[in-house]
């Protein structure tokens, strides 16, 4: 068995205060290749709290929106959120409350399930610009009526890594697409998404198998990456 550490890449910033123990075997790198911008339209910070005086129905779906959203809010406001995400349920747990959710779920797909359950009849929807499509369509199709707002822009921030991971993490599309326009994967390189869209962008660029994570949480698919290198031992 080898002594060198196992060396795990994440393309995005960790919530390493979630991530109770790091063993010595395993080498975590940071790496971004995103950049989250929030918007500087100042018609949106108007429209952000004007609704925080209304009692509506928020939808986020990333915790890069609840911040954008807090940052630019002058007050608390008194809604009824949807959210995806661990990550972004504490983020509008610590900002709002545990009351103020009324549904949540690790995908589109699922919330939007939940929305439709709900009876709600409109939302607003806070997103960024490179937000997918799955959750406006489905409920749209039901019928039910989305102001979208778009408080934040995703930017790609591609660099050229100097080695080879073991093993890489990926949490959006947008991501993959950055890290592939400068670097390329060894076959030998075990990949992790988070989530159905991350692992469809994946397989785009790398004939690699990609584990997807059921859980839509950065450090559950951190977790992930570490159990899989203690049943994957560098020989």
């Amino acid at each position: 068995m080898s002594d060198r550490r196992y060396n795990i890449l994440s393309t995005t910033s960790l919530p390493f205060e979630r991530i109770n123990h790091i063993p010595d075997s395993i080498n975590i790198s940071v790496i971004p290749f995103i950049k989250i911008v929030p918007s500087a339209d100042e018609k949106i910070k108007t429209q952000i709290n004007d609704f925080t005086s209304e009692k509506i129905n928020v939808i986020f779906t990333s915790v890069h929106a609840v911040k954008t959203v807090k940052e630019f809010s002058v007050h608390k406001p008194d809604w009824r959120i949807y959210c995806i995400g661990k990550e972004t349920r504490s983020e509008v747990e610590n900002w709002i409350g545990r009351d103020a959710i009324d549904g949540s779920a690790d995908n589109a797909k699922a919330l939007s399930g939940i929305i439709i359950a709900g009876n709600v009849n409109k939302a607003v929807f806070f997103c960024g610009d490179q937000r997918m499509n799955t959750l406006p369509e489905i409920l749209n199709n039901q019928g039910i009526k989305l102001t979208e707002l778009i408080v934040y822009d995703t930017l790609a921030t591609p660099v050229k890594i100097q080695y080879l991971p073991d093993a890489i993490l990926f949490f959006s599309p947008t991501a993959v697409k950055s890290f592939f326009s400068l670097n390329e994967l060894s076959a030998e390189t075990t990949v992790f998404a988070m989530g159905t869209t991350t692992n469809a962008a994946l397989k785009q660029f790398t004939g690699n198998p990609v584990i997807v994570s059921p859980v839509a949480d950065k450090a559950f698919v951190f977790n992930m990456a570490v159990e899989y290198a203690a049943s994957h031992p560098i020989l």
